[in-house]
């Protein structure tokens, strides 16, 4: 019988907390998307006929006027 691969299209979140002396939230959105980092362990990375993988690009999450959404801790 034959194989097909087919991609498969998710959606992941992640928060990153920044360091910073900057009040522009685009400023602190661009700290933020400057130091994410995400990674998956193996089994969770796939096994022999699945591989899930995470992008390397991520966006803001804005608010409705267009801002990003920053919550100073």
């Amino acid at each position: 019988m034959p194989k097909y691969t087919v991609p498969l299209t998710g959606y992941a979140n992640i928060a990153v907390t920044v360091e910073t002396d900057e009040t522009d939230p685009e400023a602190i959105a661009e700290l933020a998307q400057e130091q994410v980092y995400v990674s998956l362990c193996h089994q969770c990375g796939g096994h022999t006929n699945s591989s899930l993988e995470v992008g390397d690009e991520w966006e803001a999450v804005r608010r409705e006027h267009g801002t990003p959404e920053v919550t100073k801790e």
